[in-house]
Protein backbone atom coordinates (compact mmCIF):
# COMPACT_ATOMS: atom_id res chain seq x y z
CA UNK A 1 0.00 0.00 0.00
CA UNK A 2 1.22 3.61 -0.96
CA UNK A 3 0.87 6.24 1.72
CA UNK A 4 -1.65 8.24 -0.94
CA UNK A 5 -4.11 5.06 -0.84
CA UNK A 6 -4.88 4.86 3.16
CA UNK A 7 -8.99 4.99 3.32
CA UNK A 8 -10.46 8.15 4.02
CA UNK A 9 -12.68 5.65 6.55
CA UNK A 10 -9.30 4.73 8.39
CA UNK A 11 -8.14 8.32 8.99
CA UNK A 12 -11.91 9.15 9.96
CA UNK A 13 -11.37 6.14 12.42
CA UNK A 14 -7.91 7.40 13.86
CA UNK A 15 -9.41 10.83 14.37
CA UNK A 16 -12.31 9.14 16.01
CA UNK A 17 -10.04 7.37 18.57
CA UNK A 18 -7.19 9.54 18.92
CA UNK A 19 -8.72 13.45 18.66
CA UNK A 20 -9.06 13.74 22.18
CA UNK A 21 -5.86 11.70 23.72
CA UNK A 22 -4.47 14.71 25.28
CA UNK A 23 -1.07 13.61 23.90
CA UNK A 24 0.76 14.08 19.99
CA UNK A 25 -0.31 10.98 18.07
CA UNK A 26 0.46 10.01 15.15
CA UNK A 27 -0.93 7.34 11.80
CA UNK A 28 2.44 6.72 9.94
CA UNK A 29 3.51 5.01 6.71
CA UNK A 30 6.35 2.63 7.09
CA UNK A 31 8.26 5.58 4.94
CA UNK A 32 7.43 7.96 8.18
CA UNK A 33 5.13 9.62 6.17
CA UNK A 34 2.66 11.18 8.46
CA UNK A 35 -0.67 10.62 7.55
CA UNK A 36 -2.86 11.82 10.02
CA UNK A 37 -2.07 13.26 13.55
CA UNK A 38 -4.67 14.18 16.45
CA UNK A 39 -5.49 17.45 17.37
CA UNK A 40 -2.12 18.17 19.82
CA UNK A 41 0.09 17.71 16.62
CA UNK A 42 -0.96 20.00 14.07
CA UNK A 43 0.42 23.11 16.60
CA UNK A 44 3.51 21.10 16.73
CA UNK A 45 3.96 20.96 13.01
CA UNK A 46 3.36 17.07 12.40
CA UNK A 47 1.37 18.20 8.78
CA UNK A 48 -0.18 14.52 6.78
CA UNK A 49 2.37 14.54 4.15
CA UNK A 50 5.48 15.41 5.88
CA UNK A 51 7.92 12.83 7.25
CA UNK A 52 8.32 12.78 10.93
CA UNK A 53 11.98 11.75 10.77
CA UNK A 54 12.28 15.38 9.10
CA UNK A 55 11.08 17.25 12.13
CA UNK A 56 13.76 18.41 14.73
CA UNK A 57 16.88 17.29 15.09
CA UNK A 58 18.56 13.99 14.21
CA UNK A 59 19.24 12.79 17.79
CA UNK A 60 15.92 12.89 18.67
CA UNK A 61 14.73 10.25 16.17
CA UNK A 62 18.12 8.25 17.40
CA UNK A 63 15.85 5.79 19.05
CA UNK A 64 13.56 5.30 16.99
CA UNK A 65 11.92 1.48 17.35
CA UNK A 66 9.46 2.05 14.11
CA UNK A 67 11.65 -0.21 11.60
CA UNK A 68 11.52 -2.79 14.44
CA UNK A 69 7.83 -2.45 14.77
CA UNK A 70 7.22 -2.85 10.97
CA UNK A 71 9.57 -5.66 10.79
CA UNK A 72 8.03 -7.66 13.37
CA UNK A 73 5.02 -6.79 13.28
CA UNK A 74 4.54 -5.82 17.12
CA UNK A 75 4.52 -3.11 19.33
CA UNK A 76 7.61 -1.52 20.14
CA UNK A 77 8.06 0.50 23.50
CA UNK A 78 10.73 2.50 24.84
CA UNK A 79 10.33 4.12 28.44
CA UNK A 80 13.16 6.50 29.29
CA UNK A 81 14.33 9.97 29.82
CA UNK A 82 14.55 12.40 26.96
CA UNK A 83 17.18 15.29 27.31
CA UNK A 84 15.20 17.02 24.19
CA UNK A 85 12.15 17.62 25.97
CA UNK A 86 13.12 17.49 28.92
CA UNK A 87 11.00 14.85 30.57
CA UNK A 88 10.40 10.95 30.69
CA UNK A 89 8.60 9.68 27.90
CA UNK A 90 6.41 6.41 27.64
CA UNK A 91 7.06 5.87 23.69
CA UNK A 92 5.08 3.43 21.65
CA UNK A 93 4.95 2.32 17.84
CA UNK A 94 2.35 0.06 17.35
CA UNK A 95 1.23 -1.57 13.42
CA UNK A 96 -2.00 -1.58 12.51
CA UNK A 97 -3.53 -5.09 12.32
CA UNK A 98 -4.87 -5.54 8.44
CA UNK A 99 -2.36 -2.65 7.53
CA UNK A 100 1.38 -3.70 6.87
CA UNK A 101 2.64 -0.44 6.44
CA UNK A 102 0.96 1.70 8.83
CA UNK A 103 1.84 2.42 12.53
CA UNK A 104 0.28 4.54 15.55
CA UNK A 105 3.17 6.01 17.31
CA UNK A 106 2.79 8.58 20.64
CA UNK A 107 4.88 9.00 23.68
CA UNK A 108 2.91 10.17 27.33
CA UNK A 109 5.03 12.31 29.83
CA UNK A 110 5.06 10.22 32.24
CA UNK A 111 8.03 12.26 34.43
CA UNK A 112 5.89 12.85 37.56
CA UNK A 113 5.73 9.32 38.25
CA UNK A 114 9.16 8.14 37.10
CA UNK A 115 11.64 6.21 39.30
CA UNK A 116 14.32 8.36 40.41
CA UNK A 117 16.80 5.73 38.66
CA UNK A 118 15.05 7.14 34.80
CA UNK A 119 16.56 10.59 35.26
CA UNK A 120 20.44 11.43 34.20
CA UNK A 121 22.16 12.69 37.95
CA UNK A 122 22.58 16.22 35.82
CA UNK A 123 18.79 16.87 36.24
CA UNK A 124 18.23 14.86 39.61
CA UNK A 125 16.60 17.09 42.40
CA UNK A 126 16.03 19.91 39.91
Amino acid sequence: MDHTQVSQDLVKHFHLFWNNFPQPVLLVHKDRTVIAGNKVTEPMGYIPGTRCSDRGPKEAHRNCLAKFAMRDNKTQRSVEYSNLAGMVLDTYWIPLEGEPDLYIHFAVDITPYAADKMFPESVKGQ
